[in-house]
């Protein structure tokens, strides 16, 4: 059988080499095939471009732990954090670039847009197999001009897949680690299939492990496949893509600040009497041996107590007994829902923790010349998701929601006993359905070897349906489907009313032009680049259900609702909140013991939001030497808000986020030597965040001023001999907010002289008086460090090669991050330490690209906090993530 190729040639890699598009790409090539500038050194590459971007290649991809999100490698760029919550890769993370989040990240496969249409929140365990990325390219902070998105406020993700080969080929490989880890991937090589050149791969792959705490595990199935047909000999072609990815991950459960305090006792999380400031924050993660093995010991139940259906009472949510209304067991780590006697703690079962998803994409790609210095290319898509992230929830079955239009009836027996007596859990995801197409296609006139110009377009049109259907429990507390009533028995109230807590339909439609120039000149040391995009941008909303207005949430039910204006009148035998009225936008909310018995609520709506801005991008490199050039760059970015933003009210007014970015930077780029240093700034405006509306008594979504950011990257890949290669990363983020967040109203207090806003708080600008009516008081986050957002970061990769062995180390020291945007909740930093040591077996088994692969994760096995959900304040409890352990797999890789 013909040698087994795994790279692309040479020319192919390069002119990929740091674009997302195929008119990018065409774009671009001659720029980047400048000799020693294109040229990597340990699979890292420093692109000759006139923003601050860095490229690493298969090379170096290939060496970390097989299977893992490919999100993980680009922790090895300057200004990055990526923190994985899983070590082999299939169990999600954050990302931050620069201190922004992931939601306001644009990451592209292929130059298909994968954010999320309507939140914009990237999946890291749902990207494409490992063996299977040609090279990953990040845009620190700056987008590309046809980038296809209305999120990208922070920066850019993009990698490419591999390029069928011309010889036929297979590869197989098979891994085994910790945690009963183990993973299987098969790729075939067709090489040409006809005369024309025709060629294809196809590939899959199987991963297991069970999670490295708490019960569950993980798994995930993946199929891939690429048909290529090159036209002509001047680069044309055409390309169809697949690929199929599904999980089913059970969570890790990850404590927050009042787990901790109970987990832990009040000596080293303070009680809730002792309120947090920035100068005396709550210090997290700085434990000794016996308390990080409590926190680790911390996770979802393995068993829950479900109740048996009889006579009498059961209660899902109550106490012990197989009717769960005996007495509440004792509390573990500070909740009787952590003990499993108890019926309460089903809502903590690990099988109503989980994850299931199932996405996919056809990926279309063509370049074709339509006559000397004038391409086209077009690049269509399909995308595929449905996803949920579990949750439970009780209901009784004699209450107003189980009653449905039938106010006077007796209730729903859900559970068949032949009484209404009973509150029953039960499987309440939010499933999430959408189906996305998209274009994009450039125009390209190379009007002479010194001066190009392009013209794109992009059509990106996302179906987005968004339900809560109720399903069923089994006996044991498993949901009946992991879709739920979806895809199982649905949940009816006494009318037949489907129970679920969303139902809406919403199109996200993005049409976008944009522009280019290219120029060289002097001789062509210097390069400068003009580009504008213009993206039109549209939200349809169709909510189906009334929307609560003192939370935003839906509220999906047949039972009569007040019309709006019914006095509200005691009720003292109503659970609070359990008397649906309606309300309109503006009204003010009631307060006080009657109205605390009511559910105010909006009615149904449809809306459509528009939003566009014009974003200029240019930037310019000047060669000095053949190996040392500066480059620089202004790029504007706008956010637009998430569909979540926009249903908690008929009508938001919040406005898109915008970011003014600037690069400024050496590089030092030759054939042992990838070297650059860059310093940036970025102004961000219009920042949103869901905040308090003392007048409206409701929280809203609003944009509450800038964040100023600024700071400095740099990185070193040096070939110091042909069997050593150093690679070297830091950098330094300065993200500070710069206005308040107001948070709750105040009123005056005649019983006390001087007015004090609430702990932790301060008064947005006077305090009250007798005669003011309440006022605003904030969360002070100005002049605050943006949250999960170090301020140093530095690390960097050694690896040594001789004759059949190959051993590699990297390290990474991420600094201390606040959890909070009023950093009272600091978390502390980490160091990890990760070795790969290969052994090349072709000349024993005479199997060309046949190797076994050690990896070892975390080897010094340091417990640390790595994501964080962050909040405003201590008060809204943040919670912290533990990161994996030590991690050893093996893995033997086939090629032949």
């Amino acid at each position: 059988m013909k040698k087994f190729v795994l790279f692309c040639t040479t020319a192919i890699m390069s002119s990929a080499g740091f674009a997302q598009s195929t008119g990018t790409v065409t774009t671009e090539e001659q720029i980047v095939i400048t000799g020693a500038r294109s040229r990597n050194v340990g699979g890292l590459q420093v692109p000759d471009t006139t923003k601050a971007k860095a490229v690493i290649s298969q090379e170096l991809i290939s060496r970390q732990q097989p299977g893992q999100t490919i999100l993980n490698v680009v922790n090895l760029v300057p200004s990055v954090n990526f923190t994985n919550s899983d070590p082999y890769g299939s169990s999600g993370g954050n990302i931050r670039i620069r201190g922004f989040d992931g939601n306001r990240i644009s990451l592209t496969f292929d130059g298909v847009p994968l954010n999320d249409s309507g939140n914009y929140a990237i999946f890291s365990n749902q990207q494409l197999d490992p063996e299977l990325v040609e090279q990953v390219n990040v845009g620190l902070g700056v987008t590309d001009v046809d980038s296809p998105t209305a999120s990208a406020a922070g920066g850019t993700i993009n990698y490419r897949t591999l390029i069928p080969t011309n010889d036929m080929g297979v590869r197989v490989n098979a891994g085994i680690g910790r945690y009963d880890y183990y993973r299987f991937f098969g790729m075939i090589n067709t090489g040409e299939l006809t005369s024309f050149g025709t060629k294809a791969w196809i590939s899959a792959s199987h991963a297991h492990n069970d999670k490295f705490k708490g019960p569950g595990e993980i798994s995930k199935y993946q199929f891939n496949g690429r048909i290529y047909q090159p036209i002509g000999s001047n680069g044309d072609f055409i390309s169809l893509a697949g690929h199929y990815n599904r999980n089913r991950n059970n969570f890790y459960r990850n404590p927050s600040v009042t787990d901790l305090r109970g987990i832990l006792g009040s000596p080293e999380i303070p009680p809730t009497t002792v309120v947090p400031t920035a100068d005396a924050p709550y210090l997290i993660g700085y434990l000794d041996g016996a308390q990080e093995d409590r926190v680790v010991a911390f996770d979802n139940l393995a068993s829950c107590n479900r109740t048996v259906p009889g006579a009498g009472v059961q209660n899902d949510n109550g106490g012990t007994g197989p009717n769960g209304t005996g007495p509440n067991a004792p509390a573990i780590n500070g909740s009787t829902a952590n003990n499993p006697l108890n019926s309460s703690s089903c809502s903590n079962y690990f099988n109503v923790r989980i994850n299931p998803s199932n996405t996919g994409n056809i990926r279309g790609q063509s370049k074709f010349t339509l006559r000397d210095g004038l391409i086209l290319t077009v690049d269509p898509s399909y995308q595929y998701v449905l996803a949920n992230g579990g949750g439970s929830t009780t209901l009784a079955e004699n209450s107003a929601r189980a009653k449905g239009a039938n106010q006077a009836g007796p209730g729903k027996d859900f559970n068949g006993d032949g009484d209404f007596l009973d509150t029953i859990r039960f499987f309440t995801p939010n499933n999430t359905n959408t189906n996305r197409v998209g274009l994009t296609s450039s125009l390209i006139w190379e009007i002479n070897p010194h001066h190009r110009v392009r013209v794109a377009y992009t059509y990106d049109r996302a179906h987005h349906r968004q339900t809560g259907e109720w399903g069923f429990l089994e006996a044991n507390g498993d949901p009946e489907s992991v879709f739920s009533g979806r895809n199982a028995r649905p949940v009816l109230n006494a009318t037949g009313f489907q129970i679920q807590q969303r139902d809406r339909t919403s199109i996200a439609l993005l049409n976008q032009l944009s522009g280019q120039y290219i120029g060289k000149f002097f001789d062509d040391r210097l390069r400068v680049e003009l580009g504008l995009r213009r993206p039109w941008f549209k939200r349809s909303l169709n909510t189906n259900c009334p929307i609560q207005a003192t939370n935003g949430f839906a509220y999906c039910t047949d039972e009569p609702i007040l019309a709006r204006g019914t006095p509200i009148v005691a009720n003292p035998s109503a659970p609070n909140g359990s008397i649906p009225i309606f309300i309109n936008l503006g009204d003010p909310i009631p307060t006080g013991t009657n109205a605390a018995k009511y559910n105010f609520l909006y009615a149904p709506f449809k809306a459509k939001y528009k939003y566009g801005k014009i974003l200029p991008n240019v930037g310019f490199t000047y060669n000095f030497t053949n190996a040392i050039s500066a480059f620089g760059s202004y790029a504007k970015g706008f956010s637009a808000p998430r569909t979540d933003n926009l249903y908690n009210a008929p009508i938001v007014t919040v406005k898109p986020e915008q970011t003014n970015a600037f690069d400024l930077g050496l590089r030092y780029t030759t054939g042992r030597i990838q070297a650059q240093l860059a310093g940036w700034k970025i102004d961000y405006t219009n920042r949103i965040v869901t905040s308090f509306n003392q007048d409206l008594g409701i929280s809203i979504d609003r944009n509450v001023g800038k964040v100023n950011t600024w700071g400095f990257d740099g990185n070193v890949g040096f070939k110091v001999t042909p069997h050593l290669t150093v690679l070297a990363v830091a950098s330094y983020i300065h993200a500070k907010l710069q206005d308040n967040i107001a948070l709750q109203a105040v009123s005056f207090n005649p019983a006390t002289p001087t007015q004090t806003p609430p702990a932790g708080l301060v008064f947005c600008s006077a305090a009250p008086t007798a005669t003011s009516g309440p006022v605003q008081a904030c969360a002070p986050t100005a002049g605050k460090m943006v949250a999960e957002t170090p301020k140093w970061q530095y690390g960097g990769r050694v690896q040594y090669d001789i004759g059949p062995f190959s051993l590699g180390a990297q390290a990474k020291h991420v600094g201390s991050r606040f959890a909070t945007d009023v950093n009272d909740v600091k978390v502390k930093g980490y160091n990890t330490v990760d070795f790969d040591l290969r052994v090349g077996l072709e000349k024993l088994t005479r199997l060309k690209s046949t190797f076994l692969q050690v990896n070892l994760q975390n080897a010094f096995n340091e417990f640390y906090f790595g994501n964080l959900s962050t909040q405003i304040n201590n008060a809204a409890n943040p919670n912290f993530a533990v990161g994996s352990p030590r991690t050893i797999s093996a893995t033997l890789d086939v090629g032949f």
